[in-house]
């Protein structure tokens, strides 16, 4: 249903995602401000393309 490209980025951060949910205490918040920063336009894109899919 997502275009490729974008699968795969997503699927780079579910690494993240597992310390972020599992072992939150241990999460560094630079880093997740590095995330959100680098990865924002993708997070974007996300929500476009199932929006699409949902047809909103």
């Amino acid at each position: 249903l997502l275009s490729a490209d974008l699968a795969n980025k997503l699927k780079a951060m579910v690494g993240f995602r597992n310390i972020a949910v599992h072992d939150y205490q241990s999460v560094n918040l630079d880093i997740v401000r590095q995330i959100i920063e680098k990865h924002l336009t993708d997070f974007k894109l996300f929500t476009k393309e199932v929006m699409g899919i949902l047809e909103f």
